[in-house]
């Protein structure tokens, strides 16, 4: 979000930062019925994601971006694209859209000085091309000019999440251990209290989570995973949760807790079914894993 804001958004900017989701969607559309700004449209449009209403999502944030670029703000209308980069990937599965976000991000931040906008940028397209094109050497090189730029402008957040991706893209290029090292020191940050941004503490656990399942260190893993869970349910943060749960129940069949990595799964495809059905397939194939172990080829 843009430093200066107008008053407008002040009762919305609170509510999310409770993470009152359904407060801010109201505070947000009672601002807009005054007047329409982009301001109060990204706002709307973050409130919504957390409440998985992908239309009102879709809706909001492209209105804001074109608002952004009709009054001159390249860098604001950047910060949008990129987020609808991320939402065409995973409420719809449509990575060349993503792809075509995150380039106009780009044109638009030529020639802008460091700001957050631009770590954001480079960490996010990153993640989307470890996480969809399973390039780990191009994922390393574009966390590691988001953690310089992150650190130049003094954004902790966008830092620790470069080196999430860092971590991840590492454990993936076979440098395991460094990977972890990266991992642990990122989600120690989050117990520690000193990030406060839930989307970015949701992201950095869900790579440390993703990490140990592609090396099959499930102790680890389950150290980590607990800790999700209860952050996720404790603020409401059901995108995350529902991927946490499919991390979760690979760490139950491991153990052999069958029944409970069945509950998981069936929770997490529902809800993804209903709001992000792209990335139902993970669930799918964890399921079909299940299955084949209890004998139930069918």
């Amino acid at each position: 979000m843009p430093l200066t804001r107008p008053s407008e958004c002040l009762a919305g900017d609170d509510a999310l930062a409770r993470g009152a989701w359904s407060e801010a969607r109201e505070a947000f559309e009672e601002a807009l019925g005054l007047r329409e700004f982009p301001e109060a449209l990204e706002g709307l449009g973050h409130a919504a994601w957390w409440l998985d209403l992908a239309e009102i999502v879709f809706n909001s944030r492209e209105h804001a971006y074109r608002l952004y670029l009709n009054r001159g703000d390249r860098t604001d209308a950047a910060r949008v694209a990129v987020w609808l980069a991320w939402d065409y990937w995973a409420f719809r599965g449509e990575s060349a859209v993503a792809n075509g976000w995150l380039q106009r991000a780009r044109r638009l931040l030529d020639g802008q000085p460091p700001c957050p906008e631009r770590a954001w940028m480079e960490v996010r397209e990153g993640s989307l091309c470890l996480l969809e094109e399973g390039d780990p050497v191009r994922a390393l090189a574009l966390a590691k000019e988001g953690i310089r730029i992150a650190q130049e402008v003094g954004n902790i957040h966008l830092e620790m999440l470069g080196r999430a991706v860092q971590g991840l893209a590492l454990v993936a290029s076979g440098a395991v251990s460094a990977g972890i090292r990266n991992l642990d020191e990122v989600n120690t940050a989050v117990i520690a209290g000193e990030l406060t941004d839930r989307v970015t503490i949701g992201l950095c656990g869900c790579y440390l989570i993703a990490a140990c399942e592609r090396v099959r260190d499930y102790d680890r893993a389950a150290q980590w995973c607990g800790r999700l869970k209860e952050f996720c349910a404790r603020f409401g943060l059901r995108p995350l949760f529902a991927v946490c749960r499919t991390q979760y129940a690979s760490i139950c069949l491991w153990r052999g807790t069958w029944l409970e990595a069945e509950q998981e799964l069936c929770a997490a495809r529902t809800e993804l079914a209903a709001s992000r059905p792209a990335m139902t397939g993970d669930v799918l194939v964890r399921l079909a894993e299940l299955r084949r172990r209890q004998g139930r080829f069918d």
